[in-house]
């Protein structure tokens, strides 16, 4: 047999509990992390929500990465009277997966510029450019059971 797979069947469990271990700290730094930066991990329900939508889809379009990745049947959307906020679900919320596919937004609603319905062979999303901050702007693509009432709900 040659080297590396004679080596793995010789080092399997020595190689699985390092594999384990990495896997065990890397959520336990998420957890961390999002405590440190007082997010939540499992979803509130916002009082006095406008529009509600639970295990939805969606992705961010602000780059590569985030292009690539997205959330399936994952997401929490919800407009209040003052925010856009586009949650994952729990376990969603673990390995940093917001943070690095840009999946965790609360923003006023008047950061939303615009907010477009597009239909395709996939069936309709909801295009939505953001703004960030003075300068920075970014698209969100949510796929949405009800993409009509999320519409209204944003200009109401």
């Amino acid at each position: 047999m040659p080297f590396p797979f004679q080596f793995m069947q010789d080092n399997f469990w020595a190689l699985y509990t390092v594999a384990f271990g990495w896997i065990v700290l890397v959520a336990i730094a998420s957890v961390l992390y999002r405590k440190i930066k007082s997010k939540p991990m499992r979803i509130v329900k916002p009082e006095n929500s406008l529009f509600m939508e639970r295990w939805t889809s969606g992705r961010s379009l602000r780059n590569f990465v985030s292009r690539l990745g997205g959330a399936r049947n994952c997401l929490f959307v919800a407009v209040t009277r003052n925010e856009l906020i586009v949650r994952p679900h729990f376990p969603f919320t673990m390995f940093f997966l917001p943070e690095i596919y840009g999946l965790e937004i609360v923003v006023p609603r008047s950061a939303v510029r615009s907010v477009e319905i597009k239909s395709g062979l996939l069936g309709s999303s909801v295009l939505l450019n953001i703004d960030r901050s003075p300068g920075e702007s970014f698209r969100l693509e949510l796929r949405l059971r009800a993409p009509t009432e999320f519409a209204q709900a944003m200009v109401s």
